[in-house]
């Protein structure tokens, strides 16, 4: 059995990554997960998280919006809103983001449908953050 599998991570404009690697580990609906080379078929929802993966040792890490993965044996492919490493986040105007997310949700002015949108954009603010604060 082969000790990496291909793994892309594609965003709605671009190819993020393609590559082999030894295993990635992401959040998925119902928690984190972990593929290795091999891994059963898997068509899974991603949450807004932290998507690690290692390459020849080394780990890469990017802050990940909601999506879906498709896992095959050899090959895994994961499609999301935004996928950033740590030096693509600009700290000040992510806080900045999550403070204004953060008023408009607590809002007792705003509907259900926008409470739920206020609350799915601070899970993707709060990804960024737990990359940036690493």
């Amino acid at each position: 059995m082969s000790k990496t599998f291909l793994f892309e991570l594609v965003v709605p404009d671009k190819l993020v990554y393609s590559g082999s690697v030894e295993f990635v580990t992401a959040v998925g609906g119902l928690g984190e997960f972990t593929v290795l080379p091999g891994h059963t078929f898997l068509l899974t929802t991603i949450e807004p998280g932290i998507v690690r993966f290692s390459v020849g040792g080394s780990i890469k890490e990017y802050a990940v919006g909601y999506g879906y993965a498709e896992v095959r044996p050899d090959k895994m492919i994961m499609l999301v809103e935004f996928a950033v490493t740590e030096d693509e986040i600009d700290k000040s105007e992510l806080l900045k983001q999550i403070k204004e997310s953060e008023e408009k949700l607590y809002s007792s002015v705003i509907s259900e449908a926008e409470r739920l949108a206020y609350f799915k954009q601070l899970l993707r603010l709060k990804a960024k953050e737990k990359l940036a604060n690493r």
